[in-house]
């Protein structure tokens, strides 16, 4: 959740639901900034974020497999040049 966003959140049907919320801050101003420099260098991988990349041609195909979880598609990239 970002700040100023509270009261967005539905805090009833968490008390409601006796639901237990956790929260942190994160530091992504020191982090952010040099990310995409150890990405171009190398020292990042994202190879883990998707699970089955495809070309704008197979989309429909893949977002199937999203919806339907087959093919153990959890995350897939769709793009041009894929």
């Amino acid at each position: 959740m970002v700040g100023g966003a509270v009261d967005k959140f539905p805090l009833g049907a968490v008390f409601n639901d006796g639901l237990t919320r956790w929260g942190a801050q994160q530091h992504g101003q020191c982090y952010v900034p040099m990310r995409p420099d150890r990405l171009a260098a190398g020292d990042l991988s994202t190879s883990h974020l998707a699970t089955h990349s495809v070309s704008l041609d197979e989309a429909p195909r893949a977002y199937g497999m999203f919806k339907r979880k087959t093919d153990s598609c959890v995350r897939a990239v769709i793009g041009p040049n894929v």
